[in-house]
């Protein structure tokens, strides 16, 4: 059973419940999603959006990182038994892979603690991804995260190999709060062990925007690393 990990205090505030981050290829038939905020009645519809395309998106299923869910009602219990009914019909699975501790105590005091929290050893990288990620993302204030969420709304990392693509959400913030968290999911994928980061947009592959960001941050050195398989 995944034990719940330590609440990040950089999110005390929290917002509504969103997907932060999804990453595919961790395994490579999975989805992770690290989730954040606090998920209630009020807050459902986004949520359930965006981690119904993410489980549709994946060919084995949808990994759960509820680490920085704050506070979690019956109502967002019942979706994620819902998301789990609706990838058992999708022949899936959904797995709870990282609680916080509010987390954790609804899911023991509902019984349900042992039908959503798995313990798959192939998880165990793409938690350590989403660990570095939420460091990363608490250390700056995830500020691209303030808006409505939708499945377009988060960033998506695809790793295939040593290799991450990332895509960048349409709007990301002012110009130094775009550096910040182009810095810091960089940083974190490295720690992570990967060892080539591209960068894309949620609506185009390229842009000379992102290639221009992408230099001023990173420099020739890095330029050459992230094309380095």
């Amino acid at each position: 059973m995944a034990e719940p990990s330590r609440h990040d205090t950089a999110f005390e505030a929290r917002p509504a419940a969103r997907a932060l981050v999804t990453i595919e290829g961790l395994p490579r038939d999975r989805v992770t999603a690290l989730v954040a905020g606090e998920v209630t009645e009020g807050t459902l519809t986004p949520l359930r959006r965006s981690l119904t395309t993410a489980l549709e998106s994946s060919a084995g299923g949808l990994d759960l990182d509820l680490s920085d869910v704050g506070f979690c009602d019956v109502a967002g219990l019942h979706m994620l038994l819902e998301l789990r009914a609706l990838a058992a019909a999708r022949h899936r699975s959904l797995s709870v892979t990282a609680v916080s501790p509010p987390v954790l105590r609804l899911f023991r005091a509902t019984g349900c603690a042992a039908r959503l929290i798995g313990a798959d050893p192939a998880a165990a990288r793409s938690l350590f991804v989403t660990a570095e990620l939420r460091r990363e993302l608490a250390r700056t204030g995830a500020s691209w995260a303030s808006g409505p969420g939708g499945p377009g709304d988060c960033l998506h990392i695809c790793i295939d190999g040593e290799t991450a693509t990332v895509t960048w959400p349409a709007a990301v913030g002012d110009g130094g709060a775009q550096k910040a968290l182009y810095e810091a999911v960089a940083s974190a994928l490295h720690r992570a062990g990967l060892r080539s980061v591209r960068y894309r947009t949620a609506s185009t592959r390229r842009t000379p925007q992102a290639e221009s960001v992408r230099a001023a941050l990173f420099g020739p050195r890095a330029l050459r690393r992230s094309r380095r398989v």
